[in-house]
């Protein structure tokens, strides 16, 4: 006998389960997100939920008809969920392994945000809550000066009238009010962790993640499966095949890498060079010390290290290296060492954040938002709690920090084991023979760099800007290919909180709709009557009000 091998159609494929996949997977099973519902219709609904099996909550004299929905629109209503889900990520079966394995290496105890700024669609203030129900808020850390400081409108509009420019180096108001003083605590990564694990057992999404590296993704019809679609012809599928030679279909995929780049390397290094160097991305597999640092400890021989770069993760490696014992440590950064509390300026976060997010929304012109958002990241930065302690290593003479500084030669020793570097400016007391060479210099977003997106590139190439793809206001990749992004590869659209989880909450948001969208009209191919569909998009997506669900009721 013949097996037949039974094909499975996904309606949304995920590629990456970290904190952007989550954000997405977690908002397209929600029904009352926070986005939409106000917080009274959000506790009415919850409340409506907890007790309909228990008591009468139609009020005297009602008549119901019909209802335009379906039993299975009902129960996505309470909470069940009709779409079949998969998640594809190439770091482990779990969501956020990539994730925790960056914290574990880089010995990472809090995070740099805030505490609104988290996955779960359903409430703002969900981290907050979390925190406060576990008992567990003194393990929260206050980010310093950010709150009590914020400037009144009036004061502004009265600055402002005098002649001083509001952002510029004279600005003395950073605008967060003293009111949302509880929101500027940064959580505990084991309070994060611990609230994410919370929030895929809240949506039941603890099997969806499966281990594997895409290898290509195409969009294309295949007449095999025409059939399921009313035999329309435009029917598309996604196939997305792995390296391990597996081939999944979709009829949406969504696209949450990060950053979706490599590594940007200074000059690339050779074979025989990689013994003594690495990006700070290969951390987590490789370990920080190598063995021959190991070996210069045990005989207590001085060790030295090169870390490039200027940013957090430049000075959690310097920190995680004098830790574990490294003599010298040297700090080399083309720029000067700037301090924020976040990734982003301040202003794009505080009570006058629309002015800045309305202005990059409404600029004439994709090379105009891109200008916009390199000036707000302005490159690697440090947070003033992180910086205290490369003063404290300062002050010991374990660290030195060297600014506007290059290297300009590096010369691998491979029978010495060791580096020979020549910086410019030069760096006084340099060791001549430098242990490692740590690169922290982030990844650079680039979509034309991502291999498994050269067979739709070249079916349907869109505009690049920066390395950027110019994404639909829906982060579709075009409006007939529903390829969703989401993360730092989404910057002309979301902002320049992108790539943090701010970022990633407000992609979610945009996506679900139009995934939403997309799906209603696969089943109205399928035969699903228009308005009973629209009015399930409806309820999935929380649009109906208080009072439209009045419709079609008759009262005595």
């Amino acid at each position: 006998m013949s097996s037949t091998v039974i094909t499975v159609i996904h309606d949304v494929l995920i590629i990456g389960a970290g904190p952007a996949g989550l954000a997405v997977t977690a908002r397209l099973r929600e029904p009352t997100p926070s986005a939409v519902f106000t917080d009274a219709e959000h506790n009415r609904y919850q409340w409506i939920k907890k007790h309909s099996g228990r008591m009468n909550l139609r009020p005297r004299g009602y008549v119901a008809q019909r209802s335009r929905c379906s039993s299975a629109c009902r129960r996505d209503a309470n909470g069940d969920h009709s779409f079949d889900i998969k998640v594809l990520d190439s770091s482990g079966r779990d969501w956020l392994t990539s994730w925790t394995n960056n914290f574990a290496a880089l010995g990472i105890s809090h995070l740099r945000s805030p505490m609104f700024f988290h996955p779960c669609p359903r409430d703002r203030d969900g981290l907050l809550a979390f925190a406060r129900e576990t008992g567990r808020c003194e393990d929260c850390l206050e980010i310093a000066n950010c709150v009590g400081k914020s400037m009144s409108k009036y004061r502004r509009k009265k600055k402002t009238a005098k002649g001083h420019s509001i952002g510029t180096a004279t600005k003395v108001a950073l605008e967060i009010d003293e009111r949302d003083r509880k929101d500027y605590f940064t959580p505990s990564a084991d309070i994060f962790h611990d609230y994410c694990r919370e929030v895929v057992q809240r949506y039941s999404l603890e099997n969806l993640v499966e281990q594997s590296q895409v290898a290509s993704i195409d969009f294309d019809s295949y007449d095999e499966f025409l059939p399921h679609h009313g035999g329309d012809r435009d029917a598309r599928l996604f196939k997305v095949t792995t390296t391990g030679g597996n081939t999944k279909y979709a009829k949406i995929v969504v696209l949450a890498i990060g950053a979706g780049g490599k590594p940007a390397m200074p000059r690339q290094l050779s074979a025989a060079e990689r013994e003594g160097a690495c990006h700070s991305t290969q951390l987590p597999k490789q370990g920080f010390l190598t063995g021959r640092i190991k070996e210069k400890m045990l005989a207590r021989v001085p060790t030295a290290v090169v870390i490039v770069g200027g940013g957090l993760t430049a000075a959690q490696i310097a920190n995680q290296c004098i830790g574990k014992g490294v003599s010298r440590v040297f700090m080399v950064m083309r720029s000067a060492l700037k301090l924020k509390p976040f990734d982003i300026d301040l202003d794009w976060m505080g009570k006058f954040q629309n002015v800045q997010k309305a202005a990059f929304w409404s600029a004439d012109s994709d090379e105009e938002r891109l200008e916009m958002l390199l000036q707000a990241r302005n490159g690697g930065s440090i947070p003033p709690r992180y910086f205290k302690k490369l003063q404290t290593h300062v002050s010991r003479g374990s660290l030195s920090i060297h600014t506007h500084t290059a290297i300009n030669t590096q010369v691998w020793d491979r029978h010495r084991k060791s580096w020979g570097i020549e910086p410019q400016p030069p760096i006084l007391n340099l060791p001549r023979e430098i242990d490692y060479i740590y690169y922290a210099t982030g990844i650079q977003p680039d979509v034309e760099r991502l291999p498994f997106l050269s067979p739709l590139r070249e079916k349907r190439p869109i505009e690049v800007k920066g390395a950027l793809p110019c994404l639909t206001q829906d982060l579709a990749w075009a409006k007939d290919v529903p390829l969703f992004v989401a993360g730092r590869l989404a910057g002309l659209r979301i902002g320049p909180d992108c790539g943090n989880l701010e970022g990633a909450r407000a992609g979610a948001e945009r996506i679900s709709w139009a995934v939403e969208e997309s799906l209603e009209g696969w089943q109205r191919a399928g035969g699903q009557d228009a308005g009973e569909e629209y009015h399930r998009l409806c309820q999935r997506v929380g649009s109906i009000n208080m009072y439209e669900s009045l419709d079609g009721c008759e009262w005595e």
